[in-house]
């Protein structure tokens, strides 16, 4: 049976979804820490100006422990035909059409909120092109997962990195947890739009405008569901943020770290901030988070800078995931 839960809101129900999600991730991402408790309900919260719903697959009225779930999520100030999706069966629950129920509850959501586009993703580790492809989905992005191993990086390497050059003396380095400092926010806010010049292959996605209202509910979304928002900035003189970096942490999942966001604004690239700032984002791991070994970071796989910047700091190349989109959709893939 299928019912819609509310996994942000009922201990119960993040529990009983908690294992399918461990399942498959660790399937798609293998030898990766287990997904964080913490990590999933910020998934099943809705964005700011948006929207989540969530629907777990049961074997009974009184089963507690799902054996599949989807997610879909939208914004209401951008991308306002796109709905996005996961849907996971755990490897106990396949073969019995759980997988369709479920992206048949995605797609009534779709149809709900008049949505033509709806967009789901899958790694190369679990084969999934001949299923989605059957259904009517494209390729529209290929995004490359890359791994730091924290135990095997040269500290050393990273302070000289860290440094600061020449052609970048000029900016200090500014770092702050969940809240950023009010004389930061609003530049900061305008820095985030370098985030629409990354490469995204086919996918159309519009980059919403942040402002100090949309990153203030982001922050409180982030401190409600238990995750730790980590940024490190580079600051001008002025106190103009010229670039950024984003990791998260989450207290039940010590052991890993995510790195969300990386970018530079136009008008001070060139001088080698990007590089500057992972080298002192992954010192701040190192000193900071005593716990952690391993670092995940996602990128376009177009983004030769920033996996040059990624590969340069010890970051290897683990799976490709595809994102592929499903137009008016009238069947469901699986």
């Amino acid at each position: 049976m299928i019912r819609e839960i509310s996994p942000a809101d009922r201990a119960e129900e993040l529990a009983a979804v908690l294992p399918v999600a461990r399942a498959v991730l660790g399937e798609q991402m293998p030898g990766f820490p287990a997904l964080a408790a913490s990590t999933l309900r910020l998934w099943c919260l809705p964005d700011f100006h948006g929207g989540v719903r969530v629907f777990g697959a049961f074997r009974d009225a009184d089963a507690r422990v799902a054996d599949g779930v989807a997610i879909a999520e939208w914004t209401d100030d951008a991308n306002e035909d796109l709905l996005a999706a996961s849907v996971w069966v755990a490897p106990t629950g396949r073969g019995r059409g759980l997988g369709s129920a479920l992206f048949a509850e995605v797609l009534a959501v779709r149809a709900e909120l008049d949505r033509p586009r709806v967009v789901v993703n899958g790694a190369s580790t679990v084969p999934v092109d001949a299923l989605v492809t059957a259904h009517g989905g494209r390729g529209v992005e290929l995004v490359t997962r890359s791994v730091l191993d924290l135990a095997g990086v040269s500290r050393a390497r990273l302070t000289a990195t860290a440094a600061a050059t020449e052609q970048n003396s000029g900016y200090r380095l500014a770092r702050w947890t969940d809240h950023c400092p009010d004389e930061l926010a609003d530049s900061f806010c305008v820095a985030m739009a370098a985030m629409a010049d990354a490469p995204q292959g086919e996918l159309v996605y519009e980059h919403a405008a942040h402002d100090r209202e949309r990153l203030r509910g982001r922050e409180r979304l982030s401190v409600r569901a238990g995750v730790a928002r980590h940024v490190l900035a580079a600051v001008t003189a002025t106190g103009e943020v010229a670039g950024f970096t984003i990791f998260a942490s989450t207290p039940d999942g010590p052991e890993s770290l995510d790195i969300w966001d990386t970018g530079v604004a136009r008008g001070h690239r060139g001088h080698g901030l990007g590089i500057r700032l992972k080298a002192a984002q992954t010192l701040w791991m190192l000193d900071g988070f005593p716990a952690a070994r391993w670092v995940q970071t996602f990128n376009n796989a177009d983004n030769a800078h920033m996996l040059g910047i990624n590969r340069s700091l010890g970051y290897r190349a683990a799976e490709e995931w595809t994102w592929y989109e499903f137009e008016t959709v009238a069947t469901p893939p699986g």
